[in-house]
């Protein structure tokens, strides 16, 4: 998981009857969840480690339809193939997929470790290019509210169970951990510093200044406000003006005082490294970034630069093209980020991430989902309490772990909790779908978390 490999993070998604598991990239920053069809005559292998080269067949499946352009899914705008409610999305590296819509079970697993199953609907590929096809998750399932392709997936777990529209992420360099559908502790209410996002349907918030030091970049905010949080890119990306303003500040003020003694070649013409340690990237600076309604999100070292071999650091703050800000996976580490889609706001709490991931400390939420069904006992539990009100106190919060496939992937962890992985792939960033585009800049290939 190291960000020299530029790799993604992964999570095993269970559907079907008999169910059956699949390796999707955790994304942010886009709508849909999307696996290879077995008719699909152009999809990559997807050697991941624990089942590669799976295939979704509808014949396999006793729950699954086919979804028609008459009864497509709940606000979707399908485009039309021989009746078939079917779908297009290019991403911004390049990567194309074409697919059609299918409805089947689901399996989440819930706190106590038993399955939950709730019908939802989902992409079937019939083509792959560009990183899509070379990659080495199976899909991707897209986390931002949007309608582009009708309900997300944990849309339909919040249909299935009544549970509180809450997720959270958590990310370190090697893995990370989710839970789905948690609640908002009182504590966590009071503790978290909330800023709103910009639209009900968009993960984007309205970030006002960036600070070098405490000192701010003197950029007009209007050209950041729109900041997508996006599990799906790798690094933070920046208007020209705020990126110079970092990117000047990498170059001319390093610990050891002369920058150009460590100068180094990365792999690409804006990738800006030195020859260092560990230990002389944290005396660099430290960036915070400050949101409107008064939240700032530090972003130190280990968090702006990455490894891009090893002893050799870069810097990874890239520039946008356009308008607009995108805060990324690298940036994300050692906080359990919350996603508050009821309230429509983001929390950034910092925390040990391992530590969760190794189920040694619990989420900030209470009780909760995770996505691994297919790993989960098979006793039906009770239903989901409706959201906003007091769980169990005995269920422990879930954490649903990530893992890493740059060593072996690790199954599960203490306790009944499965994996997310962290793979190696291709960057692919935020899908366009058949809308709008998102605010993204060029992503550089090679990195996807």
């Amino acid at each position: 998981g190291i960000l020299h490999t530029l790799g993604y993070f992964s999570t095993e998604v269970c559907f079907g009857t008999p169910p059956r598991s699949f390796d999707l990239i955790v994304d942010t920053g886009s709508t849909l969840t999307a696996v290879p069809c077995e008719s699909c005559s152009h999809c990559g292998q997807h050697k991941h480690a624990s089942k590669p080269g799976t295939r979704f067949d509808p014949a396999a499946s006793s729950t699954a339809s086919v979804m028609t352009c008459t009864a497509p899914p709940r606000g979707m705008r399908c485009r039309c193939d021989h009746s078939l409610c079917s779908y297009y999305s290019d991403f911004t590296e390049g990567s194309v997929i074409k697919g059609h819509m299918m409805r089947d079970t689901m399996w989440f697993k819930n706190a106590s470790g038993a399955r939950r199953s709730v019908s939802a609907t989902f992409g079937c590929q019939t083509y792959e290019s560009g990183l899509f096809f070379s990659q080495v998750a199976d899909g991707i399932t897209g986390l931002q509210p949007e309608i582009d392709f009708g309900p997300t997936l944990f849309d339909s777990l919040r249909s299935g169970t009544g549970c509180p529209a809450v997720f959270s992420i958590c990310i370190y360099d090697e893995g990370g951990a989710m839970v789905f559908g948690g609640r908002i502790t009182d504590a966590l209410e009071k503790s978290a510093a909330w800023a709103k996002t910009t639209s009900p349907h968009e993960l984007d918030l309205p970030l006002r200044d960036i600070r070098i030091g405490g000192n701010s970049v003197r950029v007009d905010p209007r050209k950041y406000e729109l900041t997508l949080v996006d599990s799906g890119s790798t690094f933070t990306y920046l208007p020209s003006d705020a990126y110079r303003k970092v990117r000047d500040h990498w170059r001319t003020i390093c610990p050891w005082g002369s920058c150009n003694t460590r100068e180094a070649k990365g792999d690409y013409p804006d990738d800006y490294c030195y020859k260092m340690s560990r230990v002389e990237l944290k005396k660099f600076t430290n960036l915070t970034l400050h949101l409107a309604g008064g939240a700032v999100l530090p972003i130190g070292p280990l968090q702006y630069g990455y490894e891009l071999r090893p002893g050799l650091w870069c810097l990874g703050v890239f520039q946008n093209s356009d308008e607009g800000a995108v805060i990324g996976s690298s940036a994300m580490r050692d906080n359990e980020v919350i996603f508050d889609l009821e309230r429509h706001r983001i929390a950034f709490v910092p925390s040990a991430c391992k530590a969760m991931h190794d189920q040694q400390r619990p989420s900030v939420l209470e009780g909760g989902f995770g996505l691994s069904g297919c790993s989960s006992q098979s006793a039906s539990p009770p239903p989901f309490l409706p959201p906003l009100l007091p769980l169990s106190p005995q269920l422990p919060p879930l954490n649903e772990t990530m893992n890493t496939s740059i060593k072996p992937s690790v199954s599960g962890g203490v306790g009944p909790y499965a994996s997310i992985s962290h793979n190696q792939t291709g960057f692919l960033g935020t899908s366009k779908g058949m809308l709008d585009p998102k605010i993204k800049g060029p992503k550089k290939v090679g990195g996807k978390l």
